[in-house]
């Protein structure tokens, strides 16, 4: 656990420290800047739909990504000091400090596009890529690179993390096979199998990505709808039963029921968007994506 609490802080530092840079760089180092004409009104439609409110709804997919993990917080109230009250106050900064760094990164990397329509046509797989190559040149890219490398593996530990905790619970309850080896703590009272079955799984899970990109976006399209499908359960539980009157040190009081409303809608909301063609006309071998509405619904 120390080992973990070293790696989250390092990911913390390191994300606020890169971020910071990152923003400087684009915004002194930048070969041209765009007018703010630009940046704040002008609308690029390349999905080949015409109704600009169904391509709202595809501008909103990619927000709905930055609300992951933002509850890994609870997963560890077990192993937390004053969880109760800590766990909470983790979430809403989480999604705090997301939104307002994750604005400023944004505007400043809209400030900075060269030519739209090199990353529109990008061969890179991350278009952010075209945009900094653009802007800064190579040797900042690949620092660029390096530092979204570095997070992403803190990330992952954490993840790892998070979701061997989860199968530790469940495995007390008997709700998930071989229950009885699951369970089981080390010396350092750590639920070393089931990291174990995590490390295991995940690495099952991305073997076949170098072979097959198709296999490695079914296996992420149907975690994403997963994840906030069981949001939205949790949420509407909570609407349809409530909490009694129970309060515990960190009570939203009166703000407590429209929260919850419009986070289970938001949650909804983003199952159906995830479901929906993102470009017309439809790629045959995408069809699998746009099967999961009937799934969805069964």
């Amino acid at each position: 656990m120390e080992v973990l609490s070293w790696l989250n802080k390092l990911n913390v530092f390191w994300s606020c420290v890169g971020l910071f840079l990152v923003v400087m760089i684009l915004s002194l180092l930048a070969k041209s800047h765009q007018d703010p004409r630009w940046v704040f009104t002008d609308y690029e439609n390349g999905t080949g739909f015409d109704n600009p409110y169904y391509v709202f709804v595809l501008g909103m997919i990619g927000a709905t990504y930055t609300m992951f993990g933002s509850e890994c917080s609870a997963s560890m109230s077990e192993e937390t000091e004053n969880a109760d009250l800590t766990s909470p106050i983790a979430m809403v900064t989480s999604i705090t400090t997301a939104w307002v760094f994750g604005f400023i990164y944004l505007i400043v990397l809209l400030f900075s596009i060269q030519d739209i329509e090199s990353v529109l046509t990008t061969t890179y797989n991350l278009p952010v890529t075209q945009v900094f190559m653009d802007a800064v040149g190579t040797p900042a890219t690949l620092a660029f690179l390096c530092l979204m490398i570095l997070c992403q593996f803190c990330s992952g530990a954490t993840s790892v993390t998070v979701t061997s905790r989860q199968i530790y619970s469940l495995a007390r309850g008997g709700a998930i096979p071989y229950y009885q080896h699951l369970q089981q703590l080390n010396a350092y009272q750590i639920p070393s199998n089931a990291v174990v079955a995590i490390c295991i799984i995940t690495c099952c899970m991305v073997a076949p990505y170098p072979l097959s990109d198709l296999f490695f976006e079914i296996i992420i399209s149907a975690a994403t709808i997963t994840v906030y499908l069981t949001y939205s359960l949790v949420l509407g539980c909570k609407l349809l039963i409530g909490s009694g009157n129970k309060k515990g040190r960190f009570y939203l009081g009166l703000l407590s029921k429209p929260i919850t409303t419009i986070a289970f809608f938001w949650s909804i909301f983003a199952v159906i968007a995830f479901t929906l063609p993102t470009c017309w006309p439809i790629d045959g071998n995408k069809q699998y994506i746009y099967m999961k509405c009937p799934l969805f619904v069964v």
